[in-house]
């Protein structure tokens, strides 16, 4: 799979570059307030497909950072959930008798309703 990748990264790559050679004629972009760009024909599409690229990050962003904020807050929880689970666990097994010593893993209570995908143990 890997070969095939790199495959197509070589003929696109390849692809490209002749599209670039071929293109090398002067054009002229007309701008704002009678401003014009002259400059050869493959450096104007290829500040347009970077333009265009860094509109989709910019539209992009906000939903990516309100994802990774709540992913870090719903890490903290579970973490903290784990570590007041492991206390209970240890204070369990520190209050049981000697007999029965050996301190068994507290699964983590989940809410049937969580809107989230949660792998683990079923209370």
């Amino acid at each position: 799979m890997k070969l095939f990748a790199w495959i197509v990264r070589i003929v696109v790559f390849v692809l490209l570059f002749v599209l670039a050679l071929r293109n090398t004629a002067e054009a002229s972009l007309q701008l704002f307030f009678n401003a014009v760009w002259h400059a050869p024909l493959i450096l104007i599409l290829f500040a347009a497909f970077v333009l265009g690229a860094v509109a989709a990050l910019a539209s992009v962003a906000p939903g990516m950072m309100r994802q990774r904020m709540e992913l870090a807050k719903l890490r903290r929880t579970a973490a903290d959930a784990r570590a007041s689970a492991t206390s209970a666990a240890t204070a369990a097994a520190s209050t049981a008798a000697p007999s029965t010593a050996s301190a068994t893993a507290v699964p983590v209570p989940r809410d049937a309703k969580s809107p989230y995908n949660v792998v683990g143990p079923k209370v």
